[in-house]
Formats: C-alpha cells, sequence, structure tokens
C-alpha cells in the first residue's frame, strides 16, 4: 500500500487496476449511452431497390420531351412494388418510397406536369435518373455500419434500426454499490434528532454514478462499527465497484481501512496530496473496485468527479468527456508546494475572456448547486495572481454557457 501520494500517481495507479468489462445483448432503441461491443455489419441494404426520391410520375425518360402526353397506369405506392413492367409510352403517379417498375427510369414532379384525365403532358425533358435514390445508395448488405468502441446516440439508433437490427451488443454497464458510514446518518423520510443528518453525500454519489451510466443497485446506511461495514459490503460478484462515503480519516470511528484489512481486499493507496479529498483510499478486492470517499460533501464530490468519473468512463470503454479550458483568475490565489488545490469556482465570459472566481461560501450544498466547475491548482506553481492563467474544469451541465453551438 502507498501512502501520501502524488494526484498523478493516484490516476496511474487507478488506471491500471480499472478490469475489463464483458458484454450484454440489449435491444436497439435501448441503445442510448451505450458502447458497442462489436462491429455492426448491415443485414439488408438500403434501398433494397431503386425508389422515387418523391411523388411524382414513372416514365422513360428517352421518350419525354415537352408537349409530350402519356398515358397513366396504376399508381405504385410504398411497400407495394408494381410486379409488371410500365408499357412503352405510359407513366405511372408513384409515392415516395415506392420502388421504381420496370420501364421507367425517371420520376417527374407532379408540378411538371399537366394532368388531362387519364394522362400526363410533360411541360419539360427528363432527365434518366431523376428522383431516383439507387439500391444501395445508403448502404450494402454486410457493410459495417458502426465499429467496436462506438457511442450510441439517436442518430446511431437510427442508422442501426436501418440495417435490420433488432438486439446490439453493448459494453455491460458497471454494477454500483454506494455505502454510506456514519452513526449520525438517518434515511430521507424519518424524523432526525439534533446532530443526525440525511445522507445527501451518499446520494450524491449515487446519482453522479447514475448520470454516468452506471447501473446503481444499492445505497446503504452503515453505522461506523467494522463488523456492520463488512456485513454491508457486496461480494465481487454483486458490484464492480462499491463507494463508501465517510470514515476515511484516521479518528477512533475512521473504520474503513480496518475493515478493508479484514475482508483482505488489496488497499493500493490511502491519501492524495490533493485539498479536498486528500483521505480518499483505492482498493480492490478480485475484480472489485472499492473507493473511499471522505464523508464532508465538499470532498465528497470534488474526489467522485475528480478520481472515480474517469475510472468509470474507462470502465464502460466510454470517452472521458470532461472539459477544462484556461481562464483568468478574478482574484489572487494561493498555491501550496506538492499540494494540488482544487476550489469550486464561478466562470464569468468578459471580453471574450473567461475569468474565474473561487466560491468561498459557508453551506457546502449551495456552492455546490452554484459552482460552474472546479479552480486547479497544480502542485508546485506559484500563487496566482489576478489575471493569471489557471485550469478550470467544468461541470459538463455549464458548458453550453459558455461554449455555445453556432
Amino acid at each position: 500500500m502507498e501512502k501520501m501520494i502524488s494526484y498523478a500517481r493516484a490516476k496511474e495507479l487507478i488506471d491500471r487496476e480499472i478490469p475489463h468489462l464483458g458484454s450484454e445483448t440489449i435491444e436497439v432503441t435501448r441503445g442510448h449511452n451505450r458502447v458497442l461491443a462489436q462491429d455492426t455489419p448491415a443485414y439488408v441494404s438500403l434501398p433494397s431497390a431503386k425508389i422515387s426520391f418523391r411523388d411524382g410520375y414513372a416514365l422513360l425518360s428517352k421518350d419525354s420531351a415537352p408537349g409530350k402526353r402519356f398515358k397513366l397506369s396504376h399508381p405504385v405506392f410504398a411497400g407495394n412494388p408494381r410486379a409488371e413492367p410500365i408499357p412503352q409510352g405510359e407513366a405511372v403517379w408513384i409515392a415516395t418510397g415506392a420502388v421504381i417498375p420496370d420501364g421507367a427510369d425517371a420520376v417527374i414532379d407532379e408540378e411538371k406536369v399537366k394532368k388531362l384525365g387519364d394522362e400526363i403532358e410533360l411541360l419539360e425533358k427528363v432527365d434518366p435518373g431523376l428522383n431516383i435514390r439507387e439500391d444501395t445508395e445508403e448502404f450494402k448488405k454486410d457493410e459495417i455500419l458502426l465499429h467496436k468502441g462506438a457511442l450510441i446516440g439517436s442518430r446511431e439508433i437510427s442508422l442501426l434500426i436501418a440495417g435490420g437490427y433488432f438486439e446490439i451488443e453493448v459494453v455491460r454497464k458497471p454494477i454500483l454499490w454506494v455505502i454510506a458510514v456514519g452513526d449520525e446518518l438517518r434515511h430521507p423520510g424519518t424524523v432526525t434528532r439534533p446532530g443526525q443528518i440525511y445522507p445527501s453525500a451518499g446520494w450524491l454519489i449515487a446519482s453522479m454514478s447514475e448520470e454516468l451510466g452506471c447501473a446503481l443497485a444499492r445505497v446503504i446506511l452503515v453505522e461506523d462499527d467494522p463488523e456492520a461495514l463488512i456485513e454491508a459490503l457486496p461480494s465481487p460478484a454483486e458490484a464492480d465497484i462499491v463507494i463508501t462515503v465517510g470514515g476515511t480519516g484516521f479518528g477512533r470511528k475512521d473504520i474503513i481501512v480496518d475493515t478493508l484489512n479484514a475482508l483482505k481486499a488489496n488497499i493500493i493507496f490511502q491519501g492524495v496530496k490533493t485539498r479536498p479529498s486528500h483521505s480518499l483510499i483505492f482498493s480492490r478486492k478480485d475484480n472489485q473496485l472499492i473507493f473511499s470517499l471522505p464523508g464532508r460533501i465538499s470532498a465528497t464530490e470534488i474526489g467522485f468527479n475528480i478520481f472515480i468519473r474517469s475510472a468509470i468512463f474507462k470502465m464502460m470503454a466510454k470517452p472521458d468527456d470532461t472539459v477544462i479550458v484556461q481562464a483568468r483568475a478574478k482574484t489572487d490565489l494561493e498555491a501550496r508546494k506538492d499540494l494540488r488545490l482544487i476550489l469550486r469556482g464561478k466562470l464569468e465570459l468578459k471580453d471574450n475572456e473567461l475569468w474565474a472566481e473561487p466560491l468561498r461560501m459557508k453551506s457546502w450544498h449551495r456552492e455546490m448547486v452554484e459552482a460552474d466547475g472546479y479552480i486547479i491548482l497544480e502542485e508546485n506553481r506559484k500563487p496566482s495572481k489576478i489575471g493569471d492563467r489557471v485550469q478550470f474544469m467544468i461541470h459538463r451541465n455549464r458548458v453550453p454557457f459558455f461554449f455555445p453551438k453556432s
């Protein structure tokens, strides 16, 4: 076990321990925000035949000329191809998406003909291929639609359905348990006494994990009792990730390390040179990752976003969507040797430049809600003066405010 390591070393050790998740089969319509576990060849060609691009009249282009008349035959609708070819000198009304009958090679727009009873008169000559989509124009059968590792969104779902998919193979969601530790914790909806609190930090972690795509299995409250914690912890077969909240310090009631040792878990490291979240503990038991976060909500949230978020993305084979920008400091900012400082902050866009200011609210919960993200002051940097550039990690839901799509 390594103790009180650097930020970079902690990220390296976490990254090294991330296991490979298997795959599962799901309906393609439920594939949003999932990652493909294999290539997806098309089951069908699209279009599977030449089809009309719009409503109009299908005819043979070489017979066309302004003033030329065509006798109308039975109309053709999408999904009901015409069995017999069109005789020379005749045309058929055809619907968008309908198969082009034999004997026709163009579709003239309805506005470009004059309807005369059971005939039409052309107002202009027609070129071959007009308003026709060629077969396999979009893709051919067995052509790869999306490759393994593709992140699926609404457009990808549409493409896969067009290619004939009903089910797809995707990377399995990691099963996650959250265990909030503390004698003072009470379930939401119950009555509290002075000194008792609701587990807002535990449910914060649960909600953020679900937002990232984890399958949340349980949120459990446990007293500061090693035996109770041992009993509450799931087996590696029950959970891929366990996040405990609270009990990571060095006080009499900080039980995490003793519990992990009793379980014979492999404690990879204890303590990181960051503030807050310096008491983060990372362990592994078989293929199960165990992250132990401090219970103070300001440290809980930052520890999750700085260390655990990227680990979850990698486990699910998703690209990390963290956005870090350069901003100018609105106030002087301290620095600490060998310690990475992470401050909740607000951003302001002024004269096409981003300016960052730390939040120092007495309410940790309100500060968390008000923040646009974190000011990150790296180790061994000099104190920042007003106007100096600093790194700012923007919360994903705040990005559109500062980088709107044109």
